[in-house]
């Protein structure tokens, strides 16, 4: 890198309108006493105008005395003389705006500008904004090839970066409602079609699922599949491309409350399992991939599932079957959260227990609550818990301590989410609160629902938040600032019980037993983005 700081010195010191001229920190002329000298009023000599020198014009000189015709330069474009390795390099330094007007400048420039790696480059600044690629989900590089045991992922570079950068600037328009003014959405089926040619901004596709034949509860999804619990005490897997039932399972006697899932456990790895074991060993692609599931019920128990992904040409058959059952509770189970250690549950009992994931062995209950505990939220060994008794309580998950009790809400909680450093909380007070689980400070109140706030997730890189409600409207907001940016009337025509979202789209259930997804991504290629 040493040799950067002297090209950009070079670029300065060789500028056309400094050659023209003598630096003043040589000897001046005008001490010499030469009569016909013009001078500048920096005391530099004006050699446009000099005497030429008798024919002493082969002599060695001084180079600052050389005469260089200033009209005549016009700079050079030292990027194009770099070896390309180099000029990439600089211009890797550079942010959008100024790539964007490299590649206006000359062909070489724009040949430049256009190289994959200042893309992919530009991409990567934009993690801290959630723009996240997961390369195992190229599906037109990678292969479960017969005669090989592993996936074949691409390397980044084969990626084309400046196409996936176009399409996730895109995909972020779709979401805001800048620049075309509309900020609520009238999705209904009936809806007057002269009202929907209003200038809005940017609608989703929509997609409704219908198969319960009762309430649906609660939803979980990844990047292929949705699954969803309900009050006919079934549990459903839908392909999120077509929608689609590929299973239906039953174990609960009871209506399914809440579910969570390891989210995409069937996308193949560049490592085998045995290899990072230490043990090698040789595994078909066509094999059965194993995942995990949790459920609870107003049956008051906890069902682990083993899920299990038979890979297919086209879309993988999904079977499953119960693991074990966990028991403890009195009342329903209302709410579930789960990570690499631990499996949370809370209940109507007024209780959270937590269970070792590897042992399935109760690790600690957790009292402190006076009414219900609907929902509840994991952050490494801390728990959050929300309760109809309008309390928020803050857990160490080790000690069983209670770290911290937050109070703001004027009625009881419905829904709680708990990631990084940042808690928000839905009440029936129909607000949305946000806290610093470390301060316990409310950092922002969020108001615009008209009932009950059932439902609600968020992003702290995107920075966006959704939320679901009784008032039948899906609301997009500013996680940090508290505006509303969208709302989505008409997906539903009762009480929405649960929403998710990722970068793509908006998936939620309710009362009227349909699945309604909300899709952004139409026309876009965002096989990618995670």
């Amino acid at each position: 890198m040493g040799i950067l700081p002297r090209i950009w010195d070079a670029l300065r010191e060789g500028s056309p309108a400094k050659k023209g001229r003598r630096r003043p920190g040589l000897p001046s002329w005008r001490d010499a006493g030469g009569p016909d000298l013009e001078y500048h009023s920096d005391g530099s000599v004006d050699y446009a105008n000099m005497v030429p020198l008798d024919g002493e014009e082969g002599e060695l000189i001084d180079d600052e005395a050389c005469f260089i015709d200033v009209r005549a330069v016009t700079g050079m474009d030292i990027i194009s003389h770099l070896p390309p390795e180099l000029a990439l390099e600089l211009l890797s330094f550079l942010d959008l705006p100024s790539i964007l007007a490299c590649l206006r400048v000359s062909r070489r420039w724009n040949e430049l500008a256009r190289d994959n790696s200042i893309w992919r480059t530009l991409f990567s600044r934009k993690e801290k904004d959630g723009w996240r690629v997961d390369l195992r989900r190229n599906q037109i590089t990678w292969r479960l090839q017969p005669t090989s045991s592993r996936a074949v992922i691409p390397a980044p570079l084969e990626i084309k970066w400046y196409d996936m950068y176009r399409t996730r600037m895109e995909l972020d328009r779709r979401w805001s409602n800048y620049p075309t003014a509309g900020l609520s959405a009238d999705l209904s089926d009936d809806t007057i079609a002269e009202e929907k040619e209003v200038p809005k901004a940017w609608e989703p596709k929509v997609k409704r699922i219908s198969g319960h034949t009762d309430s649906v509860y609660c939803l979980e999804f990844d990047s292929s599949r949705i699954i969803t619990g309900s009050r006919d005490r079934t549990i459903k897997v839908w392909s999120l491309k077509t929608g689609r039932c590929l299973a239906t399972f039953n174990g609960h006697r009871g209506s399914v409350l809440c579910l969570k899932f390891d989210r995409d456990w069937d996308v193949p790895c560049d490592v085998d399992e045995g290899e990072v074991s230490g043990v090698q060993r040789s595994v078909s692609p066509w094999a059965p991939r194993k995942g995990f599931m949790v459920t609870g019920s107003s049956d008051c128990s906890v069902c682990v599932w083993d899920l299990y992904a038979h890979p297919r040409i086209s879309e993988a058959d999904i079977t499953a079957e119960v693991k074990a059952i966990l028991r403890g509770h009195t009342g329903g189970v209302l709410d579930l959260k789960i990570d690499s250690c631990w499996i949370v549950s809370c209940s109507k009992d007024a209780l959270i227990r937590v269970w070792d994931r590897k042992t399935l062995e109760l690790r600690s209950t957790l009292c402190g609550h006076d009414g219900p505990v609907n929902a509840v939220g994991l952050q490494g060994n801390r728990v959050v818990s929300a309760s109809g008794d309008g309390k928020m309580i803050l857990w160490d998950v080790v000690s069983g301590e209670r770290l911290r009790t937050f109070e703001g809400h004027d009625r009881g909680l419905a829904c709680i989410e708990f990631k990084e450093n940042l808690i928000v909380s839905g009440s029936n007070d129909c607000k949305i609160k946000v806290w610093d689980a470390d301060t316990g400070e409310c950092l922002r109140t969020l108001v615009g629902h008209e009932y009950l706030v059932r439902a609600l997730t968020f992003d702290p890189r995107s920075g966006r938040l959704v939320s679901g409600s009784y008032d039948k409207t899906v609301k997009v907001w500013d996680l940090y600032t508290g505006k509303l940016v969208r709302e989505f009337r008409g997906c539903h025509v009762s009480h929405i019980f649960d929403v998710k979202f990722d970068h793509c789209r908006i998936v939620s259930t309710s009362h009227d037993r349909k699945i309604v997804v909300l899709d952004f991504s139409e026309g876009l290629d965002t096989s990618l983005f995670v």
